[in-house]
């Protein structure tokens, strides 16, 4: 059999006889492949036939496949893949590592993929297969040297001709570090001179270099030099660059001591592989995946800049239209401003998907995962699509009874999302008097499993293919079920960056049951403010009156000091997510109290708290370190930096109450701190609530200050979507204004382009 015709020979072994004829229909122009649907009676055509490669099902009714590939390692060094549809990783790790598999393949696999799998596996077992076979051959010339010379040159005739077949180059050296035996393909690589060259003379008369450098490799390092010594090496990797090989190579080498009858060494073997090509491919490959990431960041880029390109002018379009709304217009034409209304919020809410969606894939979409009560999620998820289900006689059943009470770790507004689209679908897709079931059950690895089912039409095969694909719609334009087609690619998205899975399975005719899986979670009670708020320290809140600055950006810290504050009337709370927000703020409102998270978005926490005790506006102002890190060197540093009090969280939210009160009581009068602020810049309070949060509004400053060149620049800049050059514009005037900067970068940050339209628009005229 010539090299070209011959073809490895692959066992495959599975009880389904579709499968096997699948696995045949790939594989068979590349190899010759045998199968059997009984593993016994393969362990037994193992023993006559020489096989390649095994491919075993795991699960078969005799044996399963890690028993059969256990019996066949015993028979034969075939490479033996397992192919599973199990995830128990560290299963599969324990085999790999205890030689009973050399890798597996998980279910459902893709044929590409297969077919690449078993072309390796072929591929590693002829490198075997060869490097047994020559070591052998060497072995036994070994042997053969010291029993006659007719021997001798019987065997060296058969190591030539073995060697001269080979693709990989082969050296030999003696006991001196001479070399005494090249191939053809080692010839090619270092020439024939090589014969009789020592050891000392490798490095520069071969051109060895240290690999992706210029510099020659350590001589006593080289692999022969190694297997001279008695050690054993394999794959090292080293550069040629000689007269033989001006263009340079890479090659792999593997090295045995060459022994004689008594163990003493008297020589070494090399084989040595050209893997350059096998470099260039990787290089390519890499080259490849950058190219396609920074298209990717580009494209999210794209889809960003235009979905803030759009909403102004349709800012316009349904301003307009809600004004001629409240017009005196005949019938027909007040049905057709409705119909403009209704295409402009349809496509707004496109916008807002697209924005989320090209958000996930830049990787700037902010979560604040936190342990979420499931019953809650769901209870709020239903309360809002229940007149939906009403108004099409869809009766909604939410099993909460077991599991509805656990937590799992989500983004509490993420995970909202990803319900009402769930549910929203389920309602909108299914038939008059339908069936909307959502229930919960968990799964292994400490994983809820959360299932909305309905019984709609249901979703072909076609069709679950192309299910989270963006703006992908399934043939709803056809049935005027309104829509983005973004829902389900963004909850793909959602549920995956909050450490999830999600799926589907559907039966055309039947009915859909979409569900997605999130890890549980132990939930503190600690964090429960107002059903088991600390008794005894809150009948007296109007006595404490003052501003407090909380600088964190995880959402719910800031939400869990709100619930405190509430019981506070005098007291309001600021909160800056970033750092140089958070000075800004200070200086600007001088807060009787800072709590200080050690974790910013810009820049650490110490740094903030440096910064507040160099400037003398805020100085004196009492800051409180709130931090997960407990450890004794931490909490002394911070408070040698200048912290009052240092708290670990989770917070002891008696003793934050405490220290709340005792900072600010007010048992005798004097002049608020907050009172020194200007009357502009005094926190808003959010309809008269007292201790809710203040963010910036558009409300809340003033650009008149600014000169009317640089308003102009930053509207253009906001206007054509160059988020870049709007950041150039603010670091401007943070120079001029550290309080306004701080405004227009938060919204900026939060791409809402709108309300800075209307804010420098305003301050224009």
């Amino acid at each position: 059999m010539t090299e070209q015709s011959y073809k490895p020979r692959v066992l495959v072994v599975d009880d389904e006889p579709q499968i096997l004829e699948s696995i045949r229909a790939l594989l068979e122009d590349d190899f010759e492949v045998l199968v059997s649907t009984d593993a016994t009676e393969a362990v037994e055509l193992l023993k006559n036939a020489q096989i390649a490669v095994i491919l075993a099902d795991q699960r078969m009714p005799k044996l399963t496949g890690g028993e059969f590939l256990a019996r066949a390692r015993e028979i034969c060094d075939a490479t033996r893949i397992l192919i599973t549809g199990y995830v128990d990783i560290d299963a599969l790790i324990r085999a790999v590592n205890d030689g009973q598999i050399h890798s597996y393949v998980p279910k459902p696999w893709e044929p590409a993929n297969l077919k690449v799998t078993v072309f390796k596996a072929a591929s590693y077992a002829r490198e075997i297969s060869q490097r047994k076979k020559a070591a052998e051959i060497v072995a036994h010339q070994q042997e053969a040297l010291a029993r006659s010379e007719a021997a001798y040159r019987r065997q060296t005739k058969i190591l030539r001709s073995v060697l001269d077949s080979m693709g990989d180059g082969v050296l030999v050296t003696d006991d001196s570090g001479k070399v005494v035996l090249l191939n053809p393909s080692a010839e090619q690589m270092v020439g024939r001179a090589a014969t009789g060259t020592h050891q000392s003379q490798w490095v520069e008369r071969y051109g060895i270099y240290v690999p992706g450098t210029d510099k020659p490799y350590p001589a006593d390092e080289l692999p022969l030099a190694r297997a001279m010594r008695g050690e054993t090496a394999d794959g090292i990797e080293l550069y040629i660059r000689n007269d033989y090989k001006p263009e340079g190579m890479f090659v792999s080498v593997s090295v045995r001591p060459l022994k004689d009858d008594g163990g003493e060494i008297k020589g070494g073997v090399a084989v040595v592989r050209d893997i350059t090509l096998a470099k260039s491919t990787e290089d390519i490959l890499r080259q490849a995946k950058e190219e396609a990431e920074r298209a990717n960041r580009a494209k999210s880029e794209f889809l960003s800049r235009m979905s803030h390109e759009l909403r102004t002018p349709l800012n316009s379009i349904l301003g307009f239209a809600q004004l001629l709304a409240l017009a005196d217009l005949a019938v027909p034409h007040q049905n057709h401003v409705q119909q403009i209304l209704k295409g402009g919020y349809h496509l707004l809410e496109l916008i807002n998907e697209v924005l989320d969606l090209a958000r996930i894939e830049a990787g700037r979409l902010s979560m604040s995962p936190e342990p979420v009560q499931i019953k809650d999620a769901v209870k709020e998820a239903l309360d809002l699509v229940r007149p939906i289900a009403s108004s099409r006689n869809i009766t909604l059943s939410a099993d909460l009874s077991v599991y509805g009470d656990r937590h799992v770790q989500a983004d509490r507004q993420r995970l909202k999302q990803v319900l009402l689209n769930l549910l929203s679908n389920a309602i909108k897709f299914n038939r008059s008097n339908g069936l909307v079931v959502l229930r919960c059950e968990e799964t292994r690895n400490q994983r809820l499993r959360i299932e909305v089912a309905d019984t709609g039409t249901g979703i072909d095969e076609e069709g679950l293919k192309k299910i989270f694909i963006p703006f992908e719609r399934l043939g709803a334009d056809r049935n005027a079920v309104e829509g983005t087609g973004l829902g389900l690619a963004l909850s793909k998205r959602m549920i995956e960056a909050m450490g999830g899975t999600i799926g589907v399975q559907s039966t055309a005719g039947v009915g859909s049951k979409f569900f997605f899986e999130l890890s549980l979670v132990e939930h503190s009670a600690e964090q429960k403010v107002d059903r088991d708020f600390p008794a005894g320290l809150t009948g007296q809140g109007a006595s404490y009156e003052g501003t407090i600055l909380y600088i964190e950006d995880n959402l719910s810290n800031i939400r869990l000091i709100e619930q405190i504050l509430a019981r506070y009337p005098g007291v309001h709370l600021l909160e800056a997510m970033q750092g140089q927000l958070g000075l800004d703020l200070a200086n600007t409102h001088a807060p009787d109290w800072i709590l200080l998270d050690l974790h910013l978005p810009d820049m650490p926490g110490e740094e903030v708290l440096r910064n507040l005790r160099r400037d003398p506006r805020t100085e004196g102002i009492p800051v409180t370190v709130l931090s997960a890190d407990a450890t004794p060197s931490q909490i002394g540093r911070l408070k040698t930096a200048g912290a009052r009090e240092y708290l670990t969280k989770p917070l002891d939210v008696r003793q934050m109450i405490a220290l709340l009160e005792e900072t600010l009581r007010r048992d005798q009068p004097e002049e608020h701190p907050g009172e020194r602020a200007s009357e502009y810049s005094r926190p808003p309070e959010r309809g008269g609530q007292p201790g809710k949060s203040a963010r910036w509004t558009p409300e809340a400053i003033t650009l008149a200050g600014l000169p009317a060149e640089l308003l102009q620049q930053l509207l253009n800049a906001v206007q054509d979507g160059e988020k870049d050059r709007l950041d150039e514009l603010i670091a401007a005037v943070a120079n001029q204004d550290s309080q306004s900067a701080g405004a227009l970068k938060e919204l900026a940050d939060t791409y809402e382009y709108d309300a800075l339209t209307n804010l420098l628009t305003e301050a224009s005229q």
